[in-house]
This record gives C-alpha cells, sequence and structure tokens, in this order.
C-alpha cells in the first residue's frame, strides 16, 4: 500500500520563537515515518512538506512533494524562516486539491496541520470551503489531523470537519512532546493500515489516542 504523509506547517512570525525545535521535531517526524516503512514492509511511504506564511497563495511553499521517505532529505533552516502572516486556508486548500490529484484508489492518505495561530491572511480559500474539501477527503478514507497551540484546536478542528485535534504548547518543550505524539500516531495508524486492504472509511478518528503502551512509548 502507498501511504501518503502529508505535512502542512506553520511558518509564520510567532514561530520564531520555535524555529530550532521545529525543525528538530520535523526530522523526529520523518526518522518515525523511515521507521513506519521498515516495520511494515508491504507499505511504501511518501512525505509532502508544505509550509505556509505571507500574505495569501504566494505564501504557500513545497518543501518536500510526494517524496519516498527512504530518499527524503533532512528538514533544514534553510527550508523554514518563519515571518509574515498565517494564510491557513490556502496551504491546505492548494496542498489537500494537489494530493487529491494524484491518489489512487487504495492508496492511503494521512495529512497533518501544524500552526500556533489563526487563519489571517488567505486570499484563495474560504474557511465553508475548506471544510467542504475536509468532508470529501475524509468520505474518501483520507485521515486528516489539526495541530494547534495559541487556541482551543478542538473547536477550530470541529468548525473544518476535522475529528483529530490536538492541542500544543508553542515552546521547545511543547514542541518536542508534540513530535512525540504525532510520530506514536502514525506508527499506530501504520499498524491499523497495514490490517486492511485501503484507508478505513471516513479515514481513522482516534490518530491521537495516546495509550502510551511500553511498545509505543520506546518507538
Amino acid at each position: 500500500m502507498n501511504i501518503y504523509n502529508v505535512i502542512i506547517l506553520d511558518e509564520s512570525g510567532s514561530m520564531s520563537s520555535i524555529r530550532k525545535q521545529t525543525i528538530l521535531s520535523m526530522n523526529e517526524v520523518l526518522n518515525g515515518i523511515r521507521m513506519n516503512q521498515a516495520e511494515f514492509p508491504d507499505q511504501k511511504h511518501f512525505v509532502t512538506i508544505v509550509t505556509f506564511e505571507g500574505n495569501g497563495f504566494s505564501g504557500v511553499k513545497t518543501r518536500r512533494d510526494r517524496e519516498p521517505v527512504a530518499e527524503i532529505r533532512d528538514f533544514t533552516e534553510e527550508d523554514y524562516r518563519p515571518g509574515g502572516c498565517t494564510p491557513l486556508y490556502d496551504a491546505m486548500g492548494k496542498t489537500l486539491s494537489a494530493t487529491d490529484a494524484v491518489v489512487k484508489d487504495g492508496e492511503a492518505v494521512i495529512a497533518t496541520i501544524i500552526t500556533d495561530g489563526y487563519e489571517n491572511s488567505s486570499s484563495e480559500y474560504s474557511g465553508n470551503i475548506i471544510k467542504n474539501m475536509v468532508t470529501r477527503l475524509r468520505d474518501k478514507g483520507w485521515t486528516i489531523s489539526y495541530i494547534g497551540a495559541n487556541q482551543d484546536a478542538v473547536e477550530v478542528a470541529r468548525e473544518l470537519n476535522i475529528t483529530n485535534a490536538l492541542n500544543f504548547d508553542a515552546t521547545d518543550e511543547g514542541m518536542s512532546e508534540t513530535a512525540r505524539r504525532f510520530r506514536r500516531a502514525n506508527r499506530r495508524a501504520s499498524a491499523c493500515l497495514s490490517k486492511c486492504d485501503s484507508s478505513p472509511l471516513g479515514g481513522l478518528d482516534d490518530f491521537f489516542v495516546d495509550d502510551d503502551t511500553p511498545e509505543e512509548k520506546k518507538n
């Protein structure tokens, strides 16, 4: 099974204080996906990383585009220079649409949004358009999750019809813990998908269930 891991990452100015830890955390997540592919040889993982900052569509930047995880380069300071506003809806719309255009029946998508603030500068997409898009993609079996700081992430996610949501503290410690939980969630998702011929209808609605089993703690 092909699995597309899509990460939509806030690069707005407010992320500057945790820039280095965010880069480290992204690489921890990438290492986790590499381990998932090794553990579940029936899977082939691809990774897309998109960052967003500035005003509107022009601030949405594709840093990695459906690259095989075994070949992907680590995230670097050149890839991540926080500044500007938060075109969240444009980032989601552009990235999810581009992924939808290439994913085939029987392939899985795990899409995750990470932001420390609210939408404030999109020019192409509205909240209603994104909500309808999320609903359609979840009906196709996509797993979509939202990780937010400085907000009620659960409520913001609910407004976009995203059922998997996690709050995080916008500190080095908070980002590090978020990366660990994200990595464990990805591993559980890979284990679940390994038992299926395709994504479950509606995707996985318990992505962030964290039972902290000994096996998961060591991974």
